[in-house]
């Protein structure tokens, strides 16, 4: 199942929404939470559908910017260590989380889906 990972939007202005795997989103929260706990911000890049070519959306993870996370799933997943240690390495590093296209679709408002990379 997919979830949605909502990124900006203060202000009146319409958040941009990613589609994710519900696995790889629950593990993605789990780091961008505590990141954000520890005050640290970090990057994280999304494949995105820009006139009709793959590129990367790189956003800065800050707590003065607000996020949401929609899970699909309503049963917990088991968290998987080795893939949360990954994903906080990558953070702790100068190019950050990289997340792996599938197949980028864009929807209103423009989101884009997601594989576990």
């Amino acid at each position: 199942m997919m979830g949605t990972f909502y990124y900006g939007g203060g202000h009146g202005d319409l958040a941009t929404g990613f589609d994710v795997e519900d696995v790889l989103l629950i593990h993605l929260k789990q780091v961008i939470v505590a990141k954000l706990r520890r005050g640290e911000s970090f990057i994280v890049t999304f494949p995105a559908l820009e006139h009709g070519c793959v590129v990367r959306e790189t956003l800065w993870m800050n707590a003065s910017i607000p996020i949401r996370f929609v899970i699909n799933q309503a049963e917990a997943f088991p968290l998987d260590h080795d893939r949360l240690e990954s994903l906080m390495i990558q953070a702790n590093t100068v190019r950050g989380i990289v997340l792996a296209a599938e197949r980028p679709e864009v929807r209103q408002p423009a989101a884009r889906s997601l594989e576990i990379s």
